[in-house]
């Protein structure tokens, strides 16, 4: 089945992750990191190649593109999978550490994060997915209904659970990131979280104590209505995906949607937000 394989030229490692944020919604089926390139796999059938083009020139990213075979890129990305080992915010112990089927246990993690990637986003690689984990080491998750909006392996949902959470609601549009949830969820011997294939952030009007969405800015700011009905008074929310450079755009929209104790922490060029429903 012929594919078209992309390579968009990058300049570093954290480059390279910030492109891969900006091309995930094109649906791409695989993903491979070289040194200062991007290669993104994708069957060209039903592909609307010229859309995305016009993206990559308008982002200003040099690429190019071939025709080849399909192959399993999945397997080659996943061999490549190395653990991600999370501190707590202030002390150097480790409070979580994410891995694969194929590593071994690490016996200083506090919490053990069994994840199989199959491409979808969350490993703890990307600064928003390390941040957020991080994040929820200072939350109560004790016996709280959370959702987690853009779920993507499911990491943030298990991690929940592993705190303590009575009830966990994981969303994502991807039927790929769904099913990979259900995996990850089986994996991880969890009981409490439900999977969820929806684009919205909706939880049937029961409200929620703690929301996660690591996700991007122009889908959190077009699901804070949704988000407002979906929690209620003091909720806690953890919002990542969002570049620096977008801080005073996310805040004022935070602003005018009325959340409070609205917090920034950043690693590298991304962006971590606490704040609460007011």
């Amino acid at each position: 089945m012929p594919h078209l394989e992309f390579n968009i030229k990058t300049q570093n490692a954290d480059h390279a992750e910030m492109v891969l944020a900006m091309i995930m919604p094109y649906n791409f089926e695989g993903y491979l990191q070289e040194e200062n390139i991007l290669k993104a796999y994708v069957n060209q059938d039903g592909f609307d190649n010229d859309a995305f083009e016009a993206f990559l020139k308008e982002s200003n990213l040099i690429f190019n593109k071939s025709t080849i075979q399909h192959e399993n890129w999945n397997a080659k990305w996943e061999s490549s999978f190395e653990p991600i080992v999370v501190p707590y915010i202030d002390n150097p112990e480790i409070f979580a550490c994410v891995r694969a089927n194929f590593h071994p246990i690490n016996n200083d993690a506090k919490y053990d994060l069994l994840i199989t990637p199959k491409m979808s986003f969350g490993t703890g690689h990307h600064p928003t997915t390390f941040q957020m984990i991080q994040e929820m080491s200072v939350l109560n998750f004790e016996n709280k209904i959370v959702l987690d909006y853009g779920t993507g392996t499911g990491v943030l949902a298990v991690l929940a659970e592993k705190l303590g959470a009575k009830k966990v609601i994981a969303i994502d549009y991807d039927v790929l990131c769904y099913d990979n949830t259900v995996e990850n969820i089986e994996a991880n011997n969890c009981k409490k979280i439900i999977p969820v294939l929806d684009s919205h952030c909706t939880n049937n009007n029961e409200k929620v104590d703690i929301l996660l969405a690591n996700i991007n800015l122009n889908v959190i700011i077009s699901e804070l209505k949704n988000i407002l009905e979906a929690t209620s008074q003091g909720t806690q929310i953890l919002f990542s995906g969002i570049l620096i450079e977008h801080k005073d755009i996310i805040n004022t929209a935070l602003i005018e949607h009325q959340f409070q104790n609205i917090q920034f922490k950043s690693k590298e060029n991304w962006l971590v937000i606490y704040c609460t429903k007011g």
